[in-house]
């Protein structure tokens, strides 16, 4: 059990349910692209967007499984819903004591709501006495139109604009974040699926930011030493919660058409289901979300249960999460695929739940991290775990 901030305890996977009718008599706003007041409020207030933050601060310090069944279900409810779950839960913000989170938050209108690009070293810092002036413009950034602080990574530069290199050779990096409203907010996001996420662009130019919103690496030491922080792939692995239920909305939509009186003339829709190819291909789909969705649960509770005996993940356990991440997202592509091909023309009118579940998954695996190549460093821990050095990549250590 976990206090929202109204004092009621409810279990996570209760959340879902309560907002799902507020979520879709907003989801047509949400495809135009725009994330609704009232639902940015409801999310907030349930807790979704402090999951991750401690509890001293007025977090829910979630419990992991638990966790990925609240964006599983957010997911299966709406795509861009169930990303802005784990995209903006409050991960990167426990570096934050008490003091200063309450400082920020007070900076930010009562909220702490942080949204980030951690992809693209997109900005210019140079060091000044007090901290940093930054400059830089940051794609793909999630939540930002809701979003009460911005953050972004930066190359450290010299006052000539030259970046200062590190003992390795590679430009010195920082996370900085600053108040919303210190940028500027530049709506670029058209994208295939996932609408409603506002991953647009922002903007800042020559802006100072204070040496207590900078970190020399991403997020800094964990202020808080306890088991779900411990785990540095949260929330990474909201991904794969993420694509299960936009997995599991497709296959439940295909089983509704399957059941429903066909249209008067349409062949296709007589046929729909009852054609064994497309009852191996359901069988397959099934198949594919349960055993990534096992897959995942179980990497989890593994992984919390390592981090709740020891103060450091295990390495094997860190490999593992990225392995079911990997897996899962393009297992629920792959269901979502064969969803659409057996639902034919009726799949691709726009709404139709088909239809949204194929562009928001393939939106979502469109990424770098869930390319085949990715599994290519699972590989290398795997086949040089036992050889002496530990594992490697390509003759270097592993991590």
């Amino acid at each position: 059990m976990v206090e929202v901030a109204h004092g009621e305890g409810v279990s996570l996977p209760d959340i879902p349910r309560s907002l799902e009718p507020l979520i879709r008599e907003h989801a047509q706003a949400l495809e135009e692209g725009r994330i609704p007041p009232p639902l940015v409020d409801a999310l907030y207030d349930a807790g979704v967007f402090r999951a991750m933050l401690p509890r001293e601060v007025g977090g829910l310090e979630v419990e992991p499984v638990e966790w990925l069944q609240l964006i599983e279900e957010l997911a299966r409810i709406n795509g861009s819903v169930g990303w802005l779950a784990f995209i903006n839960s409050g991960v990167g913000l426990t570096f934050l004591d008490p003091e200063r989170f309450e400082r920020f938050r007070e900076r930010g209108g009562g909220r702490m709501i942080l949204a980030m690009n951690l992809g693209r070293m997109a900005g210019k810092a140079v060091k000044v006495e007090g901290g940093y002036r930054i400059s830089g413009r940051w794609p793909f950034a999630s939540g930002s139109p809701f979003a009460t602080w911005l953050g972004g990574m930066s190359a450290v530069c010299g006052e000539d604009g030259s970046p200062i290199l590190d003992a390795s050779g590679q430009p010195r990096r920082l996370l900085a974040i600053w108040p919303a409203d210190q940028a500027r907010i530049i709506d670029t996001w058209d994208g295939l699926g996932l609408r409603g996420t506002g991953s647009g662009d922002f903007e800042i130019s020559d802006l100072f930011v204070p040496q207590d919103q900078v970190n020399a690496e991403i997020f800094g030491t964990a202020v808080y030493d306890r088991p779900l922080f411990r785990i540095k792939e949260m929330p990474e692995v909201g991904h794969a919660a993420h694509a299960l239920g936009i997995a599991s909305a497709a296959l439940q939509s295909f089983v509704e058409a399957v059941n429903t009186k066909p249209l008067p003339g349409s062949m296709r829709h007589m046929t729909m289901g009852h054609m064994q190819a497309h009852q191996i291909a359901f069988a397959r789909a099934d198949a594919l979300v349960r055993a990534a969705r096992a897959l995942l649960y179980e990497t989890m509770r593994a992984a919390y249960a390592d981090a709740t005996a020891n103060p450091e993940l295990a390495l094997e356990l860190r490999v593992r999460l990225r392995e079911a991440n990997i897996f899962t997202v393009r297992a629920a592509r792959e269901a979502v695929g064969l969803v659409f091909e057996m639902a034919g023309s009726s799949a691709v009118y726009r709404g139709r739940v088909i239809e949204q579940a194929f562009r928001d998954i393939n939106t979502a695996v469109n990424h770098t991290n869930y390319v085949e190549s990715a599994y290519s460093t699972i590989g290398s821990y795997f086949l040089t775990r036992d050889r002496p050095g530990g594992p490697e990549i390509a003759g270097r250590p592993f991590l």
